[in-house]
């Protein structure tokens, strides 16, 4: 059986999950269709697994309670062979089988008839939609994006005998991190090193705002396997390694390790080998208990969710605030990205909001992420806006290039959370819009204030145009006749008034300016006009000139 990056939720719970009429109604008849058994029940989906021939006949294990069992290869499989996929899948209580062949086909009918007669559903994916895509529209929709973790006893000893075991190799205390660097489980093993750092993440859950964490946190997510940092300050030296299934990551192992130094390593970046493959024995052994754990985590995620999409449309209710914002004093910004419209757009957005939510929830806790039609707003709890513009450009690194091509992301200014979100998102709005034309891949106040102002005068003009200067109107207005004309004016008036640098600008000869700038001042007082009306007619002209 070959996992794709999806989340597998698995737990005792039989009617936890995402039904399949869910998944239904959220991706959209132009990404699946299904269709059930006869007399069938509405099954939930737990998580998503690709059927492998191979692999899967020689383990026996084709499946599992609450599985969606994908089929790649349905059309191409031997009769026999998918009798026993389906047969396996059926026995095992799997949710359904995802299909993927010519729509209409006879081989879709088949294939429908064929595995409703073993009781199970049939989710047909649209030829349009990649098994990559098909992955993250179901992760998404699982809720990739939990916001904690709460760990069932049994989950919770397992994760504290790990931190004990990796304490008494390296010497120090060990804190195993969720995805939000809530503290899940330190050691307690007599003796272990420890700093105030350290005692302050324990006694309140959660990892301490050390300065240089920002910058550690991201080296971490960024390896392929485990980290030591030199000593800095009062802290003493770490190691740490991120905490994955697949590709996501899930949190992180972080254990001080006070003798390292001592090994004659001497910029103290180095671990030893007995260190290294401790971490990493621990890493994968935890990351079973965080990825089922995930999935089981609190329904807070989705209020919060509701509260911001509530607040953005001005429809808030009682509590919504409060719940985005409990100490009523909180800044935060606001993302916004924006997919490309079209058939594949319910792919897309899916597709963005897993990646978006997988990156910024490592980074800020927190972190709520709502998606309508082809866009999604995720609010940051951070004045970072900076951090934040870094965390999308590495998430827009992990989309495929279809999703990622079309899209426009834009990051706002700090604001008030309890406050000023609505201006907030229009704001993050604002600048995605004009990201690309900057050649911003993730747009922030800073980098296109100037096409923010002149947004805002065509915006002003627009509602009174009494402001439009009459003679811009009427070259605005003569068509191409005079586009060079407005070219060359707009050109000589960033240049200050020099005919060299405009021509040069224009790729023209400078008597050809010359003869343009004489037309011009039959149109416009252009000699002795003051500052203050150039610099209005400048402005006016690419306001304008710039609407689209």
């Amino acid at each position: 059986m070959v996992r794709l990056n999806s989340i597998d939720t698995r737990v005792n719970d039989g009617h936890y999950g995402v039904s399949l009429r869910q998944i239904e109604g959220r991706l959209g008849s132009d990404v699946v269709r299904i269709e059930y058994a006869a007399d069938a029940p509405d099954p939930n989906v737990r998580a998503l697994d690709i059927y492998d021939a191979a692999s899967s006949e020689a383990s026996g294990e084709v499946g599992a309670e609450g599985m969606l069992l994908c089929l790649v290869s349905a059309d191409a499989m031997r009769p026999e062979e998918l009798e026993r996929a389906l047969a396996a899948a059926a026995n095992n209580s799997c949710a359904g089988v995802a299909i993927k062949v010519a729509a209409g086909s006879e081989r879709e009918s088949e294939l429908i008839a064929q595995i409703s007669r073993m009781q199970l559903a049939t989710v047909i994916l649209s030829p349009e939609v990649s098994w990559r895509e098909f992955d993250a529209l179901i992760t998404g929709t699982l809720g990739e994006n939990a916001q904690s973790l709460n760990l069932a006893p049994s989950a919770g000893d397992k994760l504290f005998a790990l931190a004990n075991t990796i304490a008494r190799t390296f010497g120090g205390s060990v804190a195993i991190e969720d995805h939000q660097r809530s503290i899940l489980a330190h050691s307690s093993v007599t003796g272990q090193a420890i700093d105030d750092l350290r005692t302050t993440g324990i006694l309140f859950r959660r990892a301490g705002d050390a300065p240089v964490n920002e910058a550690r946190y991201r080296e971490v997510l960024e390896a392929e396997g485990p980290i030591r940092f030199p000593r800095y300050g009062d802290y003493l030296p770490r190691a740490a390694i991120a905490v994955r299934a697949g590709t996501i990551p899930l949190g992180s192992i972080w254990v001080l390790d006070p003798d390292g130094d001592a090994t004659g390593d001497t910029d103290g970046t180095q671990l030893s080998t007995e260190k290294a493959e401790v971490l990493e024995r621990a890493a994968a052994m935890a990351a079973g208990t965080l990825l089922e754990a995930w999935k089981a985590s609190s329904r807070s995620g989705s209020r919060r969710e509701s509260a911001l999409r509530r607040v953005l449309i001005a429809a808030a209710q009682q509590g919504d605030r409060e719940e985005l914002d409990p100490t009523g004093d909180a800044v935060g910004v606001i993302l916004a990205a924006t997919v490309a419209a079209g058939p594949r757009s319910a792919g897309r957005i899916a597709e963005a909001r897993a990646v978006f939510a997988r990156h910024l929830a490592m980074y800020v806790p927190n972190v709520v992420i709502s998606a309508e039609a082809n866009e999604i707003i995720a609010l940051c709890p951070t004045p970072l806006v900076e951090q934040v513009r870094e965390w999308a450009l590495s998430a827009l690194a992990d989309l495929s290039d279809d999703t990622s091509a079309g899209i426009q992301v834009g990051v706002s200014d700090a604001h008030s959370i309890s406050n000023r979100l609505p201006f907030a998102a229009n704001e993050a709005r604002d600048v995605a819009r004009h990201s690309r034309s900057t050649g911003e891949p993730v747009g922030t106040v800073t980098r296109v204030r100037t096409q923010l102002f002149l947004a805002a005068c065509r915006s002003q003009l627009e509602l009174d145009d009494r402001l439009l200067l009459p003679e811009v109107r009427e070259l605005l207005e003569s068509g191409e006749s005079k586009h060079q004309l407005v070219d060359t004016l707009e050109c000589w008036l960033s240049e200050v008034g020099n005919v060299a640098r405009t021509a040069e600008r224009l790729l023209v000869h400078e008597q050809t300016v010359r003869y343009r700038l004489k037309r011009l001042r039959e149109l416009f007082p252009l000699e002795g006009a003051e500052p203050d009306y150039l610099v209005t007619l400048w402005a006016q002209l690419r306001a304008m000139r710039d609407r689209t």
